[in-house]
């Protein structure tokens, strides 16, 4: 249970549990990764309450069919979308009761029934000269009425297939489908890419790159305004942030805030001329070689901040303070999780999602650390928490989180890829400043 939200994004560790219980089921030779989650999403599901149990009765799973004494009205409530036509049944059933026919919803065809065969994607093939997964994926969809789709087809501009756009490479789902879902009363983008297509449900960054496509059809097909459209894209770009992918979200993974001995190497890299003190020149330069040059307001704002005593000098004292305050402590986390998230993509090249033992290995023959093998072993053992052969990306945050390094080579990696040493200042190591 927890709070209500328009969008909500689906929690990191919980798509790490279905990764690892798919594995349970797979075949050894098939490598559960991570960014093999195209897409992921979060929802919450709405149980009903029969108003007639008495307080604290058992809530339902199922759909709940009840009757109000007062106007005598019969509601249905609850259920779920794959069950639609067994409501429908249930509640006709109860309300026109024994002694009336039973409803007949099994008996009616779907919309679409009618024209369908067995033959039918052969059909649409030879008559428009379509891919096969795309005449097949019409059939399933629309039944008998793909022939009303394709009528609003274009010609590729290509021997083959003659007619078919595709919103996105791999995937089924053509242009077509969004002028016929524009005449079949879809208002927004989002509706195409979630419902009327399922492409935001298989691939979230190929839903998010077809948005200026599906934009461009249904602003033809509706008469929209430059300015309804722009507000149609900037919406459907924020409702497809909501779904996961291949990477996960940086407010996901937590990671705990520098130790004093890290903090005061930052301290020491700002210290350029080695005075002991900041000067207000060096917490400018500071900004400068992280990519983020601020305005001279806000250098002497956060410069301020940091000198308490007011003498235009910042000791280490005073750094340590401010570093270690709680107005501070969200920028300066963020920061360095990000560099911790750059130090797992340098050491996993294949992106395969996970840092294999062979790739730590890698990495410190090109960081000129020749380790042991037995030494890798063990570093590689205290990373993987789950004992699975892999280091995911929340157990290495959770290893770089760790208080204590007798290996010394979190301090290694730190100083070699970006968050210790001089490196962690190198602005073409992308990652944003914590002065904000």
């Amino acid at each position: 249970k927890c709070a209500a939200e328009t969008l909500p994004y689906p929690p990191e560790e919980e798509i790490q549990w279905m990764l690892k219980e798919c594995e349970k089921y797979l075949s050894k030779d098939v490598k559960v990764r991570r960014s093999d989650v195209l897409s992921s999403w979060r929802g919450w599901r709405p149980l009903a309450s029969n108003p007639h149990l008495p307080p604290g009765g058992q809530v339902s799973r199922d759909h709940v069919i009840s009757k109000n004494p007062e106007s005598g009205v019969t509601f249905i409530a609850g259920g779920k979308w794959t069950t639609w036509r067994e409501m429908a049944e249930d509640v006709l059933d109860k309300v026109l009761g024994e002694g009336h026919p039973k409803c007949n919803t099994l008996d009616i065809k779907l919309h679409g029934g009618d024209g369908y065969s067995e033959s039918l994607s052969i059909q649409l093939i030879q008559r428009y000269g379509i891919m096969e997964d795309v005449a097949e994926h019409l059939v399933r969809t629309y039944g008998g009425r793909a022939w009303e789709v394709l009528e609003k087809c274009k010609p590729t501009g290509q021997q083959w297939p003659r007619y078919g756009v595709v919103l996105a490479t791999h995937y089924p789902y053509i242009e077509a489908e969004v002028r016929f879902a524009c005449q079949e009363y879809a208002c927004t983008i989002e509706d195409i890419l979630s419902r009327r297509t399922r492409l935001a449900f298989l691939n979230s960054e190929a839903a998010m790159q077809a948005i200026p496509r599906v934009a461009d059809i249904m602003a033809e097909e509706l008469g929209w305004s430059a300015k309804i459209k722009a507000k149609q894209i900037q919406t459907a770009k924020e409702y497809m942030e909501s779904y996961g992918g291949r990477i996960p979200m940086d407010d996901d993974l937590s990671i705990r805030l520098p130790t004093l001995a890290e903090a005061m190497d930052v301290f020491k890299e700002i210290d350029v001329d080695g005075s002991g003190f900041l000067d207000m020149q060096e917490v400018k330069e500071m900004a400068i070689r992280l990519g983020q040059p601020l305005p001279e307001d806000r250098v002497q704002s956060i410069f301020n901040e940091m000198d308490k005593n007011k003498d235009g000098k910042i000791q280490a004292e005073e750094f340590m303070e401010w570093f270690n305050a709680e107005e501070s402590k969200e920028g300066i986390k963020s920061y360095f999780h990000k560099k911790t998230r750059l130090i797992f993509n340098e050491i996993d090249t294949d992106m395969s999602g996970f840092i294999d033992v062979g790739e730590l290995g890698d990495v410190c023959v090109r960081l000129g650390q020749k380790l042991p093998a037995k030494k890798i072993k063990t570093i590689f053992k205290e990373m993987d928490a789950n004992n699975d052969g892999k280091i995911q990306l929340d157990e290495f945050t959770a290893w770089m989180d760790k208080e204590t390094d007798h290996t010394e080579f979190r301090k290694m990696l730190s100083s070699s890829l970006g968050l210790g040493g001089t490196s962690w200042l190198d602005k073409s190591q992308s990652g944003g400043s914590f002065l904000g």
